[in-house]
């Protein structure tokens, strides 16, 4: 792909930075956005200072189809990869690619390399680099719906499935999708400055910084994934009662089933422990009446947490921003 130059006209080209090969590893059934928005991204920071070289490899130097279809030429075989290029592995089905240990070789030698050199994986193309044995001892992140198979298939991997993307050293995983987007920006912020960065996010509507504790999905919303109807029940009962006294003994009660069945089950299903259940149900009311212009206060009180500070302290805690950051990125 030829990079587009043009003159930058927002700052003095005071920046310095290298150029950067970038080579994207291909296979059949890739999510197209997990490889296109990070390079969109990537190109349009490179129009405003050349900062990046694509090529795009698979297997055996052919086209790839992707999950929609689409066919994507490739530029050679993995054989042909740089040692020098940052590796972008985009996720899809994955499976068959963990099966065959078609890129094991390739992402061991990678991560041996002494260089700033990356090796950054989208969505569920993580699963790949844990099949290498690259994240032991690391940590993660994947998409959310590969959860339970992450953290059972790789338990030396240091799972973050809430984060939209982690650094660990020189490896770079990030969550579902668009969240590949969030990471190439932070990619551009830290080789060519924040103004390059700002830019581009402008030229692609998105935001510059989703904060990267932000969930990838609301608690409401996991209780669908989790498949369980009592525990789905007694989330319903949750948000219709938020200030109600939620102890262990009465969510159990609530639900069916024991307390020490609740805590499997929401461990085992959802990745967490019954108080931060409740306040995770707390905060997507919270969440969805700051976003209708709610004031912080009635937003406390309608979301169950009574006091504004108890308020402010949740959202620190889970996403690492206060209610008045929270309205002003995503509102």
């Amino acid at each position: 792909m030829a990079v587009r130059s043009l003159k930058l006209q927002i700052m003095p080209n005071t920046y310095t930075h290298k150029i950067r090969c970038i080579d994207a590893i291909v296979y059949d059934g890739i999510n197209l956005l997990d490889l296109a928005g990070p390079m969109q991204a990537f190109w349009t920071a490179g129009t405003y200072r050349p900062g990046y070289q694509f090529r795009v490899l698979s297997a055996d130097g052919k086209p790839v189809e992707t999950q929609p279809g689409i066919k994507v030429a490739v530029d050679g075989e993995l054989a042909q990869w740089n040692k020098e290029a940052d590796l972008l592995i985009p996720g899809g089905m994955v499976d068959q690619e963990i099966s065959a240990g078609t890129f094991t070789p390739l992402l061991k030698e990678a991560a041996l390399r002494k260089s700033d050199t990356r090796i950054i994986s989208i969505c569920s193309g993580a699963l790949i680099l844990a099949q290498a044995g690259i994240l032991d001892g690391k940590q993660a992140s994947t998409h959310w719906s590969r959860a339970s198979m992450a953290q059972a298939s790789y338990p030396g991997v240091d799972w973050e499935i809430n984060k939209l993307f982690v650094q660990s050293g020189n490896i770079y995983t990030s969550a579902g999708v668009t969240a590949g987007i969030d990471l190439a920006l932070h990619l551009i912020e830290s080789d060519l400055g924040s103004a390059v960065s700002l830019k581009t996010a402008q030229e692609l509507v998105v935001y510059l910084r989703r904060n990267g504790g932000q969930a990838q999905f609301s608690a409401a919303l996991s209780l669908q994934a989790a498949g369980q109807s009592n525990i789905a029940k007694l989330s319903e009962l949750i948000l219709s009662q938020p200030a109600a006294n939620w102890t262990i003994e009465k969510m159990a009660q609530s639900s069916g089933v024991s307390t020490r069945t609740l805590h499997r089950r929401l461990k085992e299903d959802i990745g967490t422990t019954p108080a931060l259940f409740v306040e995770n149900l707390r905060l997507d009311i919270a969440r969805s009446a700051l976003l209708k212009q709610t004031s912080i206060k009635q937003a406390a009180h309608l979301s169950g947490f009574g006091h504004i500070q108890n308020l402010r302290r949740a959202f620190q805690r889970n996403f690492g921003i206060t209610p008045t950051e929270y309205v002003e990125r995503f509102s």
